[in-house]
């Protein structure tokens, strides 16, 4: 019976192509990408060689590690300790508990099935059959959406009356103020607050040098009620330079690596929007959709590093308004949401002051960022995008 409910579950999923496309998009680009990476991916270790008793994720780049759990706990409607053992600290090496043991045969099942019928495409995932919940859905939610008379369950996505990726782009860029004002920009200061993934406001500072060096420094506040800069208990950094990152907290200094790296490139706003073309290998226009009640445009794209994303451009305005990157990870494809709101104008351009990531893991509360000053070419210390000591 059980094999029998596996074989039609999979059977239906096949059905959904779409998503399958978006998880090949970079598919035909890894190796037109395969140098911007390597210098990345040779220094990232496996999970079996950074963490005790890893059974099932053997070869998995680390900096997927935590994201696939946090998956994982958004699917099932679970937290940490549901699974690992809790004393003051998250002990994950303990196989005490036998949900962990539950979690190990689930992720087998849904690796193999992808193995066997999806030619190794994380199609099937713990959410397609949980949806939050710790007991698999096995029956429709009532009553089901009536469906459209196209037979579309978004009209508005119609890839109808779309245009060329080149032409999205090229109004894109005119409207933040054009090719003239973006190439005259060398970098960039950022002040504001941020607020962290469980709701605390800090303060938010970044220095931007293009192409490639960036810093981002945030702190929260002492008993005093001041910055505590400098003091690692309560302010952290991140520093990019060229091909190498480091994080730098309370525990010490980390290196940034893999698709990490990629992804704290797309902090800052300066990599973020003014050299939005230069972060892909392939984008082409999908269709159409809403955001807020406005029309916009949907870009489907490949990034250097592999990863596949959508952008979404006001199609009135011209401007950026939301990218969604997804990591694939053995037991599924996890999505990441960034907004981009409060545009206005410095120097000429107009920039985002008010960015918001949300993450798929209901756990983890949306991050937003809000930029009370941004100047341009300003005079930067270059030992600041030195590896922190």
């Amino acid at each position: 019976m059980k094999k029998n409910i596996i074989r039609i579950t999979v059977i239906v999923l096949s059905i959904s192509a779409s998503f399958i496309v978006l998880t090949r998009l970079s598919t035909a680009q890894q190796s037109r990408s395969q140098d911007s990476s390597t210098t990345n991916n040779a220094t990232e270790k496996t999970v079996d060689q950074v963490f005790k008793n890893i059974r099932v994720f053997n070869g998995m780049p680390q900096s997927k590690l935590y994201p696939t759990m946090r998956f994982m706990a958004a699917s099932l409607g679970f937290q940490c300790g549901s699974c690992h053992v809790i004393k003051g600290f998250i002990d994950a090496a303990a196989d005490d508990k036998p949900e962990k043991q539950t979690a190990r045969q689930m992720i087998k099942m849904v690796m193999d099935i992808n193995k066997t019928m999806f030619q190794g495409n994380a199609t099937v995932t713990c959410y397609t059959c949980h949806r939050g919940h710790r007991i698999p859905q096995g029956a429709p939610v009532l009553p089901l959406p009536m469906p459209s008379p196209n037979g579309s369950a978004n009209p508005s996505a119609s890839v109808r009356g779309v245009v060329s990726a080149d032409e999205v782009l090229n109004k894109f860029f005119v409207s933040i103020g054009g090719k003239a004002a973006i190439d005259r920009i060398t970098n960039c200061i950022v002040n504001g607050t941020t607020t962290t993934a469980v709701g605390q406001v800090v303060t938010y500072e970044a220095e931007q040098v293009a192409p490639d060096k960036g810093r981002e420094v945030f702190g929260s506040t002492g008993n005093t009620g001041r910055p505590c800069a400098g003091d690692s208990r309560c302010e952290y950094e991140r520093i990019l330079n060229g091909h190498r990152g480091w994080l730098k907290s309370g525990a010490g200094v980390q290196e940034l690596v893999g698709e990490q790296l990629g992804d704290q490139r797309l902090t800052f706003p300066l990599f973020e929007i003014l050299k939005l073309k230069d972060q892909y290998t392939m984008l082409q226009t999908s269709g159409r959709d809403r955001i807020d009640e406005r029309d916009v445009y949907v870009l489907s794209a490949a990034r250097f590093d592999g990863k596949a994303e959508r952008l979404y451009f006001d199609i009135e305005n011209g401007l950026l308004r939301r990218r969604i990157s997804y990591l694939r990870s053995p037991i599924g494809t996890i999505p990441q949401q960034t907004d981009f709101e409060d545009y206005r104008e410095v120097d000429g351009l107009k920039l985002p002051f008010k960015i918001r990531i949300a993450f798929a893991d209901p756990g983890s509360v949306p991050i937003t960022r809000n930029f009370a000053e941004i100047r341009f070419n300003v005079s930067l210390d270059p030992s600041k995008f030195e590896k922190p000591q």
